[in-house]
């Protein structure tokens, strides 16, 4: 055990085996032996290992709980939460196992049962860090960011080396406060985070996010280029470092980036959409669609983005009711909206979702149908498609991208009202 809690994990398994060897039912021994095998990532042997001494003593609370761990590192959160369950049923007063019960709950988004595990292991163990931790960590993913604060105020004072929680409670104060104050602070508790591991990778990153909300982009890329040197298959580190160069509008590197990115994770959705936006900014029209498309996986994709109804893939429309709904905001409903002459020339029945402030101004827009904002039954329209995918599915280039103007007009009685209003303080010199 010396040789074990010291690191030398080879010599610790020689020893383990040895009693082994001696005595097969040695239950201590194939306990410890299973975590050796564990951490050399031998998950299976590490699994009949805990089984097989849970069989020979099944009141080692330990081997319950670090079977428990084991279950759920191979993705298995049933039998994790069981063996958990087990362990607290030996031990009723074990930290340890509802700290790690409020971790996998955590994981499958049952945010308030988390959040009770973790109280109760702070009960338990008022000293103990990770209990603190681990609950701040849920109220800062509930956006309970005050509580969120303290809690990683409390983990800290007991343990101020504790990294993880350093740069978590930098992350909370910046979604906290956004404006420059608050992105100072969070930048104070970053640098300590990657002074107390010059090897974290993630908090590298996270000084990054700070510093590029200070506008200090240079500085931010730095961090982000410093994220990917110490773990250079940190996905998001590059998407970062792309984001920070998109800003200064060096576009090559943001899009080298962003590849780096997404050949370490090709499912990602937010370095593919930001690709996008890069190679559409650079005026390469083709893939920049194409990329762009993946905005309507990202975890900000609005609600509608999912429909009912087919999607238009461009193909000839033959009177259909086509609702082509807004995303974003006003400016991307005001610019995308240009499309729209073009969707009822191929034979569209055009209807326009929008915010609400913007349906008189599109009203009068040529080849609208119907202008609605809000819900709109399933019966009301035959296709669908997000407004900004318009340019993907035209094939827009630069030279093509619809620009008959004004393709906007006021109504004709507003514009003499406010005529006549605005002759009186012309004449008057206001």
């Amino acid at each position: 055990m010396r040789h074990h809690q010291s690191g030398n994990l080879a010599a610790a398994a020689r020893i383990y085996r040895r009693i082994l060897e001696i005595t097969p039912e040695q239950s201590d021994a194939l306990h410890l032996l299973g975590l050796v095998a564990r951490r050399a990532g031998q998950g299976g042997a590490a699994l009949r290992l805990m089984i097989r001494a849970l069989r020979i003593d099944p009141a080692i609370a330990e081997a319950r709980l670090n079977l428990g761990n084991l279950l759920r590192d191979q993705g298995h959160a049933a039998g994790a939460a069981a063996a958990y369950r087990n362990a607290i049923a030996l031990r009723p007063d074990f930290t340890a196992a509802y700290e790690n019960v409020g971790g996998l709950l955590r994981g499958l988004s049952r945010p308030a049962d988390a959040r009770d595990a973790y109280r109760r292991a702070i009960r338990l163990s008022p000293a103990g860090s990770e209990g603190h931790a681990g609950l701040g960590n849920v109220l800062q993913e509930g956006d309970d960011l005050q509580d969120a604060v303290a809690s990683y105020a409390r983990a800290i004072a007991i343990d101020p080396a504790h990294m993880a929680v350093c740069n978590n409670l930098g992350i909370a104060l910046r979604s906290l406060d956004k404006t420059g104050a608050g992105a100072e602070a969070a930048t104070a508790w970053h640098r300590r985070a990657v002074a107390l591991d010059p090897y974290f990778a993630a908090g590298y990153s996270s000084l990054g996010l700070a510093l590029q909300e200070l506008g200090r982009l240079e500085d931010a890329a730095h961090a982000h280029a410093r994220a990917v040197a110490v773990d250079p298959g940190f996905a998001g580190g590059y998407a970062n470092h792309g984001n920070a160069r998109l800003n200064q509008n060096r576009l090559d590197e943001a899009v080298t980036g962003f590849r780096r990115a997404v050949a370490i994770d090709p499912a990602g959705p937010d370095a593919r959409r930001n690709l996008g936006m890069a190679l559409l900014v650079g005026g390469r029209f083709e893939e920049g669609w194409r990329e762009y498309e993946w905005r309507l996986r990202c975890k900000d994709a609005p609600a509608q983005a999912a429909m009912p109804k087919p999607r238009w893939t461009g193909e000839p429309p033959d009177g259909r009711r086509i609702l082509l709904h807004g995303e974003q905001g006003l400016g991307d409903s005001l610019q995308f909206c240009r499309y729209v002459p073009l969707v009822a020339a191929r034979g569209g029945r055009v209807i326009l979702g929008v915010p609400a402030p913007l349906k008189r101004v599109l009203a009068g827009l040529p080849g609208v149908e119907r202008v609605v904002s809000g819900q709109l039954g399933t019966d009301d329209f035959d296709l669908h498609l997000p407004m900004l995918s318009l340019g993907e599915v035209f094939g827009t280039q630069m030279d093509t991208i619809p620009h008959r103007v004004p393709y906007l007009s006021a109504e004709p009685d507003l514009v003499a009202r406010w005529g006549e209003r605005l002759k009186g303080p012309a004449k008057d010199g206001g």
